[in-house]
């Protein structure tokens, strides 16, 4: 038999068994490198990817930071091609948007700590500055989460114009203002709180109340203006 044929039949044999033992035991039981390799299987047929698991983990530090990065940086990973890129990128996207779904899917939210968890849930692992309204019912029901701008080059442009349309557009009575801070700490910036304060005053004019602005950074931390005492009259 000729080395390659070995070679196949040997990897062939082990992803049977690791399968077979997942459908038996199921996932929680396998170490992150373990799980790793598992899913490394839908993207490299043949060879060995318990290698490329570790180097992986190495590289990032962990599984949750792994699915932060996006294709470009995966590809600069020595081993990972196209196929693995894009696999892990789209596992990635999965996770948030189901993680949206089931913040969306929160019944009210009614004070700062739950406008938090919704600026997390679709701005967590964002590589550049997103702001996002959310607008919500007089219940505190998620009616739409609208993105207004994205920044190329670190910074997002808040648009006062396109805040009013959006909530005009879903008949909102309330809405929290977000954007993130994907490198460094989650503190305004003079044009952040010049931004809320027009779209504050905007929006008072046609009968909706800006609730917050919460800013999410680094490592997900949060900061809301509106539980600042420097900044809490500017919502009323």
């Amino acid at each position: 038999m000729e080395k390659n044929s070995v070679t196949k039949s040997i990897h062939t044999g082990h992803r049977k068994r690791v399968k077979a033992n997942v459908c038996k035991n199921g996932f929680s039981q396998l170490e992150d490198h373990k799980l790793l390799e598992l899913l490394l299987f839908y993207s490299i047929p043949q060879a060995d990817t318990n290698e490329l698991a570790h180097v992986l983990l190495s590289e990032f530090g962990s599984i949750d930071e792994l699915l932060k990065a996006d294709v470009n940086r995966l590809l600069r990973v020595k081993g990972v091609g196209e196929n693995t890129a894009v696999l892990l990128a789209s596992v990635s996207e999965i996770f948030k948007r189901g993680s949206k779904l089931k913040v969306a899917n929160k019944v009210k939210y009614i004070g700062s700590k739950d406008f938090e968890t919704l600026a997390i849930s679709h701005l967590s692992g964002e590589t550049v500055e997103k702001v996002i309204i959310f607008c919500l019912d007089n219940s505190g029901k998620l009616k739409k989460a609208t993105e207004l701008s994205m920044g190329d080059d670190g910074s997002a442009y808040i648009d006062v114009r396109k805040a009013v349309q959006a909530v005009m557009d879903c008949n909102a009575t309330k809405a929290v203002l977000a954007h993130n801070h994907p490198v460094g700490a989650p503190v305004p910036s003079i044009a952040d709180i010049e931004s809320t304060r027009s779209i504050c005053v905007m929006f008072r004019k046609l009968g909706v109340s800006l609730a917050d602005h919460i800013i999410v950074g680094e490592d997900n931390s949060t900061y809301s203006m509106y539980s600042d005492p420097e900044y809490t009259r500017m919502f009323y």
